[in-house]
């Protein structure tokens, strides 16, 4: 294979994962970022950057262990899907999450698209490539952590707050 074929983007990935949660608990959780750390273990912090109501445009910043990666929400349709955007080590990334409703509860999803945009990054790309089993196993289990949290029915912080003003 030349090197034209090996700097070609990697396919999507998809992972996905049933929750019996509702589909409606299942994005308040899945869209709560503020609260992402205390549902997520993989993100060890959240910071909110941009004021007011969360939708496109909001950007935030994700720690995880010590990767820090800037993200901004590129589409917002609640309450089914959203995606984010980012950059992280000369590659530029899209990650779209859906809550389609499954019978009773709802199947996650979130599908997965990299770009290479810095030379060492498309050098890189067969590598990454390469971890793709390695990528879908850890969105599987954010996928399993979100599902989790909206089974054990917490709610976010936004609903506390309303609840405690009614």
């Amino acid at each position: 294979r030349g090197l034209r074929d090996r700097l070609r983007p990697m396919k999507p990935l998809l992972c996905t994962y049933r929750s019996s949660a509702p589909p409606d608990r299942t994005w308040a959780v899945a869209s709560d970022f503020g609260n992402a750390a205390g549902r997520i273990p993989a993100i060890t912090k959240v910071e909110l950057l941009t004021p007011g109501p969360v939708g496109s445009g909001t950007r935030f910043r994700e720690w995880r262990g010590s990767q820090v990666v800037d993200m901004e929400i590129a589409a917002w349709s609640p309450p089914r899907s959203y995606s984010l955007r980012g950059y992280a080590v000369g590659t530029e990334f899209t990650s779209e999450i859906r809550c389609v409703p499954d019978g009773s509860g709802t199947r996650l999803e979130m599908e997965i698209h990299v770009r290479p945009k810095t030379f060492g990054a498309k050098l890189l790309s067969p590598l990454i490539s390469l971890m793709s089993k390695v990528m879908v196993k850890s969105c599987a289990k954010v996928l399993g952590d979100i599902a989790a949290a909206a089974e054990r029915g917490k709610a976010t912080a936004s609903q506390d707050a309303k609840r405690s003003a009614e």
